[in-house]
């Protein structure tokens, strides 16, 4: 039997994936932004997170920031990031050849380490998290802006 998500990626220490889960509209909804007024490029999501075994996913808030980079600019962040040359190729081609109505790319910045996922065969599509956060924008916005995620 398969431990939960929550306690298998606590054992290895892979947060991604539960940190998606919880903030799939507002990162959805940055992708297309992004996409229908800068054309291609990446989400980046700084994430600030000082314990990532003590998050309750289903209930704590965990701070971050969401900026969306367009293509010219892809590899002067990447290189900004040390990432080496052949990734940075890569990742310049993926943003070239994903289709934005359907997927995802993100880069989740977390205390200096960048993990990279292509989102794909999403529930909800980047122009439907756009649609649902811009009709139910203010259920978005907290009153506390020290938590929670903004963008930049």
């Amino acid at each position: 039997m398969r431990p939960q998500d929550s306690i298998w990626q606590g054992c290895f220490g892979y947060w991604q994936n539960l940190f998606i889960r919880e903030n799939l509209l507002p990162l959805g909804h940055a992708a297309w932004q992004g996409f229908i007024t800068q054309g291609r490029g990446i989400v980046v999501c700084d994430v600030v997170l000082v314990d990532a075994e003590s998050v309750d996913w289903n209930s704590d808030t965990v701070e971050y920031t969401l900026q969306f980079v367009p293509l010219l600019n892809i590899s002067a962040y990447l290189k900004s990031l040390s990432l080496e040359a052949t990734l940075i190729e890569r990742l310049i081609d993926t943003v070239q050849t994903y289709d934005p109505t359907q997927a995802i790319l993100l880069l989740i910045n977390a205390d200096g380490r960048a993990d990279i996922n292509l989102l794909q065969q999403l529930a909800i599509s980047p122009a439907d998290c756009y649609q649902q956060m811009q009709r139910r924008w203010s259920e978005f916005q907290l009153e506390d802006p020290t938590h929670g995620g903004r963008y930049e």
